[in-house]
């Protein structure tokens, strides 16, 4: 898709999210080209909402900021559950173990696996 003149409400919306979570991690603009290949200019006019970007592009940033993908469509100030997916994503290794651990045990399903999307569980 290209340019705009007007910066796309949801575009507006990740973009701000890519700037955010890049200058959390103290990463320049330049910093972010030479990860990802995406030329600067471009880049900034995705951050500012000017350009809708495609999941390829969106793999690209996410992988460059040490994210999966799924973290940068997370809007946390809109929704308390994707407030606290943020959270766990800043987890460690043993923080995340020991969070499975209490979640499994608290969990009324106990170990049972859930079925898969598209099924309805019935034979």
């Amino acid at each position: 898709m290209g340019r705009r003149y007007e910066p796309d409400p949801f575009a507006l919306k990740l973009g701000h999210r890519i700037r955010d979570l890049r200058l959390a991690q103290g990463m320049s603009l330049e910093h972010l080209r030479r990860k990802t290949g995406i030329v600067a200019s471009h880049l900034s006019l995705i951050e500012r909402g000017y350009v809708a970007i495609n999941v390829g592009t969106l793999d690209r940033i996410a992988r460059a900021l040490g994210l999966t993908p799924m973290f940068l469509v997370l809007f946390p100030e809109e929704s308390e559950l994707e407030a606290v997916v943020e959270q766990i994503g800043s987890m460690s290794v043993e923080e995340l173990a020991q969070l499975r651990e209490q979640v499994s045990a608290s969990s009324p399903r106990g170990d049972k696996p859930r079925p898969s999307r598209g099924t309805t569980g019935k034979g």
